[in-house]
């Protein structure tokens, strides 16, 4: 029972909001990789959607890079880190935000696909919010799991344990007029 409700569940959500969220994260984890291999001590890739600064009733893409590594000047830092992205990141986005050096440069996707062409084919099939959606999907699949799972143990167990608290409840007045039976036997004469 509980295998079908978790099928239906996962069903309901979609599929493949699942396999995407592990293609999401995948792209994330390699293109922190790459940018260590080009050179940075370490790399932070993070995805999310924000309000635009400039038109705050609309909500972006965003892709943030946190980059570690003193000796690199900040133009080529942010080059080399841009062009990982570009090349690399499986998901269309906004904004680029690169912070390096305590200084963090925001750059548009327009500008980025000036500066350094068209993006690989199939990089911008889905969006930084396609796959917040899906993991939120995930979480809400993760969230209906676990609560049937409370509730097929929880109520057992609540009912078992009020049953068990009335049985004791009942048994020391039948115990007591037990214990009065035995001893009050035939009174005794002087």
């Amino acid at each position: 029972m509980l295998a079908m409700l978790t099928a239906t569940l996962i069903l309901l959500t979609g599929c493949s909001s699942t396999a995407g969220s592990a293609e999401f994260l995948k792209g994330l984890a390699s293109v922190q990789s790459k940018l260590v291999a080009a050179g940075f001590d370490d790399a932070g890739v993070h995805a999310g959607r924000r309000e635009y600064l400039q038109h705050p009733e609309e909500s972006v893409d965003v892709v943030t890079i946190v980059l570690l590594h003193d000796s690199m000047d900040s133009d080529t830092a942010r080059k080399t880190a841009a062009t990982v992205v570009w090349n690399e990141l499986p998901m269309r986005f906004d904004i680029l935000a690169i912070e390096y050096r305590g200084e963090v440069w925001e750059i548009e996707y327009g500008w980025l696909a000036n500066e350094l062409g068209p993006r690989p084919a199939g990089l911008d099939d889905t969006s930084v919010g396609d796959h917040v959606a899906g993991v939120g999907n995930t979480l809400i699949v993760a969230g209906g799991i676990a609560l049937v799972v409370l509730l097929i143990v929880a109520v057992p167990v609540v009912v078992l344990v009020r049953r068990n608290l009335r049985k004791k409840a009942q048994l020391p007045e039948s115990g007591l007029e037990t214990i009065r039976d035995e001893h009050s036997g035939p009174e005794r004469s002087k």
